[in-house]
């Protein structure tokens, strides 16, 4: 009798771990309302930036008949698509004689400081943006980063 005692028990005892493991090895359904598909979604990552320099640097001289001052800049752009990038190696032409247009209508006395250089970043993406939509449509470029910024 001890013995079919101990049997069942062990029984008992082996089905109660595999219950347990197989519960607690069970991924959870989506919540009450969401879809599956709306769960992938929110775990989806955004892709990784991609940058481009607008090469070579821009050298603009400022708008001063008594002296002769200039403006080098380095510029990168910043997008998260290799399209984007493509569109803005394309239109360059475009995009560099819009910003240098920009660049030179820039009095020396407005990029002394630290906000008349994030304007003129504004700007700049603005520019960009601007070319990029007149030809595909879309304005594309997330961002501009001066990587080096002269005045002489």
């Amino acid at each position: 009798m001890k013995k079919i005692i101990l049997i069942a028990v062990g029984v008992l005892l082996l089905a109660g771990v595999g219950v347990g493991a197989m519960l607690f090895l069970k991924e959870d359904p989506p919540a009450e309302g969401e879809a599956a598909g709306e769960a992938t979604e929110k775990v989806a990552k955004v892709a990784d930036p991609v940058y481009q320099g607008l090469d070579p640097d821009f050298v603009v001289a400022f708008q001063n008949p008594k002296t002769v001052r200039f403006i080098k800049l380095s510029i990168e752009v910043m997008a998260r698509d290799d399209d984007v990038i493509e569109a803005v190696k394309l239109h360059m032409p475009a995009i560099r004689d819009r910003v240098i247009i920009l660049l030179s209508s820039k009095s020396e006395d407005s990029l002394l400081d630290t906000n008349g250089k994030e304007q003129l970043r504004e700007e700049v993406l603005a520019s960009v943006q601007g070319v990029l939509e007149e030809n595909t449509g879309e304005p594309g470029v997330e961002a501009i980063y001066f990587t080096n910024f002269v005045m002489q």
